[in-house]
């Protein structure tokens, strides 16, 4: 099993465009949720400690979690060892 890697986003949102391209280039799969688009998402945002996007919730294999708000590149790069 893989990490699980999902971002709460706003199509309005720079660092969440940069975030997604960045992942993107470095081959990791994610799934995006727009928290503009889907009430339910802009819940789960809030309740992972949202004041803003975007908002990276990863799920490791080993089960923990690791929630990282906005777009830190070195922070992410850590959590999923790359």
């Amino acid at each position: 099993m893989a990490n699980t890697v999902i971002i709460y986003t706003q199509t309005t949102c720079g660092p969440c465009q940069e975030e997604k391209m960045w992942l993107t280039s470095q081959q990791v799969a994610f799934e995006d949720r727009d928290i503009r688009k889907n009430d339910t998402f802009f819940q789960e945002a809030i309740s992972l400690g949202a004041s803003m996007t975007p908002v990276t919730h990863i799920k490791k294999e080993d089960g923990e979690e690791i929630v990282i708000h906005g777009f830190d590149k070195e922070e992410i790069k850590k959590a999923l060892s790359l």
